[in-house]
This record gives structure tokens, C-alpha cells and sequence, in this order.
């Protein structure tokens, strides 16, 4: 049988000072790519004249330039563009391992039903002389076919970077959301999970490159120490997308297409409710804990253990934090409900455990704490 052919595309903007060891490790792959194609969402900088030099030398780069809109914009143009069977996504500013293309078709091959390929990483850094250096490593458990999604909308926990796409399952889902300027990728990568089967490489394939240089499309560009404050923004984003577009079922391990009964109604409102708070979406995290709490026979304990664990997971915790008042202001309702005041209590159980077990600051540790005898004395006012 004929092995798929891979086109990499790699989305850049005024990265003139990385991209060239980006392009360098992708050219040197054991398996060599059957194109390399840049997309220059409107750099500024000496981009273009690096390019060329590229372009000229190596017959396999081909180099797109347009106005920039950002990643999704840059990334549709260049899987329409492509001509790969497997599709490569790779930032301007990392390095890609010798033998990654080899051991993810390798993996591939073995699981001819698999929409994508996924791998480790390593976390990298700038060496002295700016090039760079491999650090740890990411590790990535294997997740069986029932669990991969529901663990994926709680966290991402691989890199799009190490994913080998079919060019097709790309093309059936309409490409890239580009009204997100950030978390495009765990959105796509949502929507790859739900939509075809995932298989592990166990080998890592690329260094992610750590550094606090600018992030993002010009229209919302940040420095790396703002990203997790960006990602918010954008993961509530797609966690809304998610509560629009998904049945309740499909919230289950493994999804359920039938009507639920009471007591699987109850495990999927608890499970959205879990991944609501994942996202910082803290009005709709209350809204599935208080519909669990109203259904006949609710599990108490059950509802309390989950509320309590739902403020320490993700951005939950940061969302509180950020709009204090916005909570406070939907607790009386909830309080007035069968297991409100208990719920309540269990938030502020979760607040204290992320106080107590938590790295931070000590002021970090202190609102934790603070918040968790707030909502204690407010579960009992």
C-alpha cells in the first residue's frame, strides 16, 4: 500500500528570529514531507526575505503571503493549498524532531481507521545563543475510544502540533473556527476528537519552545506572560460552543444517544457541569448543578462531591476570582433550591483544598481561603 503523503503547514507571524530552525527541523525529517508550506499572515518583519532564501534553496517550501487575520485564517488557507493526504500543523517558533514524520505514519499504518495521530512533546527553551534547548518531557496517557473526548473537553491534554490529520476530516469539518484568534487549536481539536478515532504515538515528535516573546494575531497580541489570561477568555468561548452544539448525552463515557434516565441525566449534568467550570464558565457551571439538584431523586452527595471538585478544576478558580460580585449575585437563587446551601458549602470546601494544596504565592493562597470562609458563612446566612 502507497504511505500517505504529509504536507506541513506551518502559520507565521514576525517570527523572523525562530522560523528559520523551525523550517531547518522540518527539512531534515527521515521521512521528508512532500511540501513545507508557510503561511505569512502579514508579517512585518524580515520574514519574507528569509522566506525566499528558503524557497529558492529548497523545492518542497512553498511560501503563501496574506493580510493578517490570524492562525485559523493563515492555517484554512494552507489545507485548502495543500496537496498531502496527512496534514501537519506546526508553529513558526519550535522544532520538530528528526524522526517525527516516520513514527507517527509508522503508528498510522497500524491503525488504518484513525482520523488522526497524536504523540508526546518536549518543553524546550532559548539557549544562549537563542537556538533550542530540549527540556522535559510531556507525557501523554492512553485514553480508550469512550473516554478520549469527555477527558478532552475537561483539559487539553496533547499537543495539536504532534497530530497528523487527515486531509479530509479536516475539510468535512469547515477547517478552523476563525472567530478565535486563541484556543483555535483545543477547538479543533475538540472537534477531531468528536468527530473520528485517535491513536498514540508513543514517541515524542516535536519541542514546544517556551518563551515570553509576543503571542497571538496582531488584532489581540500578548506577551507570554498574559497567555493563561488570554486562554480564558477564549476557552469560555469554547466551552459555550461546546453547551450549543452537544447533546447531553454526549457529555457520558461512553456517549448516550437515547433518551437518559433520571440517574444518567443527572452523571451528564454533572459531567457538562464539570466541564463549564473547566472553561471558567461559572454562570453555567451553577445552571447544570442546579438542575442535577432538581431532578427527582438527586444524589446529594454525589451532586456535593462534584460541585466540590468542579472550583478546583481548570479556570474555574480564576473565573471566581476575576467576578466575585457576578457570583454572589446568582447564589441566593441557588441557595433557595433543594441542596443549594450544601452546594455552596462544597464550593467552599473545593476554594479551601486549592488554598491548602495548592503552589502559589502566599496573597494566592490567602483569597483561597478567604473566598472558602465567605462561601461557608454565606451557605449558612
Amino acid at each position: 500500500m502507497t504511505q500517505p503523503r504529509v504536507s506541513v503547514l506551518v502559520p507565521t507571524f514576525n517570527r523572523v528570529n525562530y522560523i528559520g530552525e523551525c523550517l531547518d527541523s522540518l527539512l531534515a525529517q527521515s521521512v521528508p514531507a512532500l511540501e513545507i508550506i508557510v503561511i505569512d499572515d502579514g508579517s512585518e518583519d524580515g520574514t519574507a526575505d528569509l522566506l525566499a532564501g528558503y524557497v529558492a534553496r529548497h523545492p518542497t517550501v512553498r511560501h503563501l503571503r496574506k493580510e493578517n487575520g490570524g492562525k485559523p485564517t493563515a492555517v484554512n488557507l494552507g489545507i485548502q493549498q495543500a496537496q498531502g493526504e496527512l496534514i501537519w500543523i506546526f508553529d513558526d517558533d519550535d522544532v520538530a524532531l528528526p524522526d517525527a514524520i516516520e513514527t507517527r505514519l509508522r503508528t498510522l499504518a497500524a491503525a488504518p481507521d484513525a482520523g488522526f495521530v497524536y504523540s508526546p512533546h518536549y518543553y524546550g527553551s532559548d539557549g544562549p545563543d537563542g537556538r533550542i534547548v530540549q527540556g522535559r518531557l510531556h507525557a501523554v496517557a492512553p485514553h480508550d475510544p469512550d473516554s478520549f473526548f469527555p477527558r478532552l473537553m475537561l483539559g487539553c491534554f496533547f499537543h495539536l502540533a504532534t497530530a497528523l490529520v487527515k486531509r479530509e476530516v479536516y475539510l468535512q469539518l469547515g477547517g478552523f473556527d476563525t472567530q478565535l484568534l486563541s484556543s483555535e487549536d483545543y477547538d479543533i481539536q475538540l472537534r477531531l476528537a468528536r468527530s473520528c478515532k485517535a491513536v498514540l504515538c508513543p514517541e515524542p515528535s516535536f519541542i514546544f519552545r517556551q518563551h515570553q516573546g509576543l503571542r497571538g494575531a496582531k488584532a489581540i497580541r500578548y506577551a507570554g506572560t498574559d497567555r493563561s489570561k488570554v486562554f480564558r477568555r477564549f476557552d469560555q468561548r469554547v466551552g459555550r460552543k461546546l453547551r450549543e452544539n452537544l447533546a447531553l448525552g454526549e457529555y457520558l463515557a461512553p456517549a448516550c444517544s437515547a433518551p437518559l434516565n433520571a440517574r444518567d441525566q443527572q452523571a451528564a449534568l454533572l459531567a457538562r457541569m464539570q466541564v463549564m467550570a473547566s472553561k471558567g464558565c461559572i454562570p453555567e457551571m451553577l445552571e447544570d448543578l442546579s438542575a442535577a439538584l432538581a431532578l427527582p431523586g438527586a444524589d446529594l452527595a454525589t451532586c456535593a462531591q462534584m460541585a466540590r471538585k468542579a472550583v478546583c478544576t481548570g479556570y474555574a478558580w480564576s473565573a471566581i476570582e476575576d467576578d466575585w460580585g457576578g457570583l454572589n449575585a446568582l447564589l441566593p437563587a441557588f441557595k433557595g433550591q433543594r441542596g443549594g446551601r450544601r452546594m455552596v458549602r462544597a464550593m467552599a470546601l473545593g476554594c479551601l483544598a486549592l488554598a491548602k494544596g495548592y503552589p502559589g504565592s502566599g496573597a494566592e493562597r490567602f483569597a483561597k481561603a478567604r473566598a472558602a470562609l465567605v462561601l461557608g458563612l454565606c451557605s449558612v446566612l
